[in-house]
């Protein structure tokens, strides 16, 4: 499996970010804020979008994947 590790650090690093997690899925379960870091961090399962354009298998696949940020003083949750 191919690893890919990306950061951001300006406006156009985050449109590679948004590319690569279009149509990620996760679970409150997999957000978690860790406030002595000042981070959140959230597991995701990403849609490998690269593979999709394989038409020959038919098959699709979702790798896991984590999205750490930082500088995050707070979060709140709703219900």
């Amino acid at each position: 499996m191919d690893q890919l590790k990306l950061a951001a650090l300006d406006a156009e690093d985050l449109q590679v970010l948004s590319a690569h997690l279009q149509d990620a899925v996760l679970t409150v379960g997999d957000i978690r804020y860790l406030p002595k870091e000042n981070k959140a961090v959230f597991a995701l399962n990403r849609f490998v979008w690269d593979k999709a354009e394989d038409k020959r298998t038919g098959e699709h696949e979702r790798r896991r994947a984590a999205l750490a940020v930082a500088q995050v003083r707070s979060m709140k949750a709703a219900n």
